[in-house]
């Protein structure tokens, strides 16, 4: 059972304020990568989607933790804070470029000897969807950090932007902040696979399908899939046409003490739309929230040490291992998509994110799969068919595989626990 650590020795928490939690997940991947600093380096700066919603992606010779945040005085920008690193983009000697879709222009800054800053200029107001870290893959030697834009109304805009306020807290924290990893206690990974609607909920319905029916035929394939590995134990929230609460869903995850959850789904789109594909979505931000509200309405804090009694203590402790989860979920709809895309099409910026309540468990790591779309006449002809349904299927249990197969997940589990204790 994996257990994240973490310790404010010496510290009187006495606010709660919630910028207090994030300011700790900063200080602590500040620390954590304090050793790399001087050989990280960034060596390009890419963009994809269009004028409404535009992905920011910046790749990286070595793993870095980040911050990004939106400002709207003098202008709209978004500025991703990391810890000190060398420009090295070919082409852009200047460290300045132009950009594309919501972006406009670009520029890198040496913010002091401990810390970088690049600013994205952008051409209306944004909001930030989703942020997280891509490690180093097979198909790709860089790191990557990605930031996902959608345009909004000003007032939005503005009620999400502003600079982070400073604290007292960050130095201190910065020097005594720690998060470790135990090693597992089980051979067997447990797969929880749950396919979405059933019982009165059928959920779509185009085409002579019906998704309920769609998404039960696939979460048995894919649970007959996994198994033939003999590597995976599989839970399914629903094995007939059952219907279950969206709670007993997640409930079904934390009662199994699952290392991975899988919702699967077919999407539907307006008449006349042409939309098809499949896509993958993981917790945004405001989910994150969700999550935590969820956990304290619930009283859900069996992962935190009993210790931890002080409410911003705890809710720290939460929201570490809420990263990490949100962290672990985001590698793995990348790794899903990469694999659905060799069986059938999948939609452009395909990783998705949305506050699901399904993938609000703040422990578990968590993807709700869209496998296509039942109002489009050939995706439902695939979904409605046992030999495409078992090659997409495939797909997913592949990705199951190369998840569990990297360094960094092969050897622990999904934050099982949260404590604190005195570092030496």
């Amino acid at each position: 059972m994996q257990r994240i650590t973490a310790s404010c020795d010496g510290v009187v928490m006495g606010r709660t304020s919630s910028f207090l939690i994030s300011l700790l997940m900063w200080s602590l991947a500040v620390s954590a990568t304090a050793d790399a600093r001087d050989a990280s380096e960034i060596r390009q700066v890419r963009f994809g989607g269009d004028e409404g919603e535009t992905r920011v992606v910046v790749e990286l010779s070595s793993e870095m933790d980040f911050r990004a945040f939106t400002v709207s005085d003098p202008s709209m920008r978004l500025v991703v804070d990391l810890p000190r690193a060398a420009w090295s983009v070919s082409g852009l000697e200047t460290g300045e470029g132009l950009g594309y879709g919501l972006v406009e222009d670009f520029r890198f800054f040496d913010r002091s000897a401990d810390a970088s800053r690049l600013v994205f200029e952008l051409e209306g107001p944004s909001v930030i969807t989703g942020q997280f870290g891509i490690p180093a893959n097979a198909d790709n030697p860089h790191h990557r950090l990605v930031i996902d834009l959608r345009r909004v109304e000003s007032v939005e805009a503005e009620a999400e932007s502003g600079f982070p306020e400073p604290s007292d807290l960050s130095q201190l924290i910065a020097e005594r902040g720690e998060a470790t990893f135990a090693e597992p206690a089980r051979d067997r990974r447990v797969i929880v696979v749950d396919a979405g609607h059933g019982g009165h909920d059928p959920g779509a319905s185009a085409n002579s399908a019906e998704e309920a029916d769609v998404n039960l035929a696939a979460a048995l394939e894919l649970r007959r899939r996994l198994l033939a590995t003999g590597r995976y134990d599989v839970v399914l929230t629903r094995s007939d046409d059952t219907f279950l609460t969206l709670e007993q869903r997640v409930q079904v995850a934390r009662d199994a003490n699952a290392d991975l959850f899988i919702s699967l789904h077919a999407d539907s789109a307006g008449a006349g739309s042409s939309a098809r594909g499949a896509a993958v979505y993981t917790l945004s931000d405001s989910g994150a929230g969700r999550a935590t509200r969820r956990a304290a309405n619930s009283n859900d804090w069996s992962h935190i040490n009993a210790s931890a009694q002080q409410p911003v203590v705890r809710n720290i402790l939460l929201s570490l291992s809420l990263r990490e989860k949100r962290n672990r979920s985001a590698v793995f709809a990348e790794m899903v998509l990469d694999s659905m895309e060799s069986v059938g099409p999948v939609l452009t910026n395909g990783h998705r994110q949305r506050g699901f309540y399904v993938l609000l468990d703040s422990q578990v790591p968590a993807v709700l799969v869209e496998m296509g779309f039942l109002t489009n006449r050939q995706d439902a002809a695939n979904l409605t068919s046992p030999a495409f349904r078992g090659r997409l299927m495939q797909s997913v249990a592949d990705a199951v595989d190369a998840y569990f197969d990297r360094d960094d997940v092969r050897d622990t589990n999904p934050v099982r626990a949260a404590q604190l204790t005195p570092i030496p």
